[in-house]
């Protein structure tokens, strides 16, 4: 996390009275400066001494006190500062995130709402898995009535892996469709589990669509390079996977007719 120690030190309504409470009454030597040396504040009246300490944020050094007497407190009181408006952007962005999540919960609920075809119902949810903040390509795959996965819904495009499965019962696909857990895989070409079909993808992330307790398929999206997918890109899949599961399992049975029929879906 980014922290912008000069702004904290020179513009923050409380930090800067705290360090003139600190240093009133002495003259001791202080400097403080970023994490790569660049000065922010300096004070020299008695010299600065050989001692110095780190200013910290959540466990990362970034900035130095150096100087005699108080510097050690100052670098205490800047660390506790930063930590603080670590902490408040970091509640700031959970709010946003929760924002967003609830705003696109209720938006395609309203557009699954009704909807009885299999393959509009996978394009709808397709579309949202590939709008995640980390990237990727969505799909959606789905068990008939007898168990047998079909490939429903893809996102298009040249960079569109294929769809990662060679059965439900196996690989990461597979561990998810059978534990009903989310996963994301961020290295897919290290994961022991992988299929072939999966190492198409370098990175996959996949999260069960259920329906009346039961999995009846796999939502995901992955890419061709390599990401670092975080927890708001698997809660954000989640819960598309989780609005789908009862328009997934009103319109599965198109499924079946259409095998029957010899047209093929997805």
């Amino acid at each position: 996390m980014e922290t912008d120690l000069a702004r904290l030190i020179l513009r923050h309504r409380h930090v800067g009275p705290m360090l003139s409470a600190l240093l009133s009454g002495t003259n001791a030597g202080v400097r403080i400066s970023s994490e790569d040396g660049v000065v922010i504040l300096e004070r020299e009246a008695a010299g600065i001494g050989f001692e110095k300490f780190p200013i910290t944020v959540e466990g990362r050094t970034v900035g130095w006190v150096e100087g005699d007497r108080a510097a050690r407190a100052i670098a205490s009181v800047l660390s506790y500062a930063a930590s603080r408006e670590a902490d408040k952007r970091s509640l700031a962005r959970e709010a946003l995130d929760r924002y967003r999540e609830l705003n696109l919960v209720y938006q395609l609920a309203d557009r699954l709402s009704g909807e009885l075809d299999i393959d509009a119902v996978g394009e709808i949810v397709v579309a949202e898995a590939s709008k995640l903040p980390g990237g990727g390509s969505g799909f959606l795959l789905v068990l008939d009535e007898s168990d047998v996965v079909h490939p429903v819904a893809a996102a298009r495009g040249a960079d569109a892996p294929p769809f990662p499965v060679e059965s439900i019962d196996q690989g990461i696909v597979g561990a998810v469709a059978r534990s009903g857990v989310a996963e994301e895989v961020n290295d897919v070409a290290a994961d022991p589990r992988a299929t072939a079909a999966e190492r198409t993808f370098a990175s996959l992330i996949v999260a069960p669509v259920v329906a009346r307790g039961r999995t009846i398929g796999v939502l995901g999206a992955g890419t061709r390079t390599r990401v670092e997918y975080q927890a708001a890109d698997l809660k954000l899949v989640a819960a598309i996977a989780a609005i789908a599961g009862p328009a997934v399992a009103q319109t599965r049975s198109q499924i079946w007719t259409r095998e029957r029929s010899g047209v093929r879906v997805g």
